[in-house]
């Protein structure tokens, strides 16, 4: 049996990531929320509405996890999962989310605009128009108050113009 090695205080491992200023504006995203969301099915399609709910938490400080469900346009229930978080290395907030009606890891990194209030998240995913073919999308979240924020959805054409698919309303229950 070896014994454990002493470690001098000089040596001990650091205990990991502390929160810093960043990762207070997750809190913001803490809380039982109902979702009121309004979608597109294209530039002809028609409009549709859904319902659903999402509780979020921290972990360590240094992250917002949630968890919700919503309703499809189809009337089947979708689960989904969020972690949102800010990157100390690479200095940006970085996160994903998956749902139960998809097998893609949508994988975000964006940042905060100056005022506090707009979080801007970026990935790509899979294109919505052309199978087997990608797209960017930007999801736009925006604090509105205390008990109410959006989050847009965006997506981006071949001719690199932005257009609005999606915007959820956030409201604290």
């Amino acid at each position: 049996m070896s014994e454990t090695p002493e470690v001098t205080p000089e040596e001990t491992p650091p205990s990991g990531t502390k929160p810093v200023a960043e990762h207070a504006w997750l809190q913001n995203l803490v809380g039982e929320w109902s979702i009121t969301t309004e979608m597109s099915m294209g530039p002809t399609g028609p409009e549709m509405t859904s319902e659903g709910s999402e509780t979020v938490t921290m972990l360590g400080g240094l992250w917002a996890f949630g968890e919700g469900e919503m309703t499809m346009p189809d009337g089947e229930s979708m689960h989904h999962k969020l972690a949102l978080g800010w990157d100390v290395s690479f200095n940006e907030y970085r996160g994903c989310w998956f749902a139960s009606a998809s097998s893609h890891l949508w994988k975000y990194f964006g940042e905060l605009s100056e005022d506090g209030k707009v979080m801007t998240l970026d990935c790509e995913g899979p294109s919505m128009v052309k199978d087997g073919e990608t797209a960017n999308y930007r999801d736009v979240h925006e604090l509105i108050d205390e008990n109410t924020r959006t989050m847009t959805a965006w997506g981006q054409g071949e001719d690199g113009s932005w257009r609005s698919f999606m915007k959820s309303t956030y409201r604290r229950k």
